[in-house]
């Protein structure tokens, strides 16, 4: 009889370990998606620093068609804690698409597979 071999739990490393990861963007919100030209678009982004030190500067941008809307640092995150950015746009014509990024260029030196949390989905919105 062959003896099967069980795999513990606690070896398996996933990517919801918390292990190497730093912060992570737990919401995204563009309001509203359908405008008309010269309308204000609202774009709120929360950050939290998901490690278990203090982070000296957590960089951050808002994006808009490949285009920088908004961009800042946020210096002395403790840990667990989160901060918000509001910023706003004026709506022109066309379909825009914005989305949101904690550490663009990975300054906190997360490992590749722990950036995936740093990027939320994105918004389009369609102006008349």
């Amino acid at each position: 009889m062959r003896k099967i071999k069980r795999l513990s739990l606690k070896r398996i490393r996933t990517t919801e370990s918390k292990k190497d990861d730093v912060i992570k963007v737990t919401s995204f919100k563009v309001t509203p998606l359908i405008i008309k030209t010269g309308g204000v678009v609202t774009i709120r982004m929360t950050i939290k620093n998901v490690s278990d030190k203090m982070l000296k500067g957590v960089p951050w941008q808002i994006v808009n068609n490949k285009k920088i809307l908004d961009c800042g640092i946020r210096c002395g995150l403790p840990s667990g804690d989160s901060f918000k950015i509001v910023t706003t746009w004026t709506a022109t014509k066309g379909t825009h698409f914005f989305y949101g990024d904690a550490d663009p260029k990975n300054t906190l030196r997360e490992p590749k597979i722990k950036q995936f949390n740093n990027l939320p989905q994105g918004a389009d919105v369609k102006v008349k």
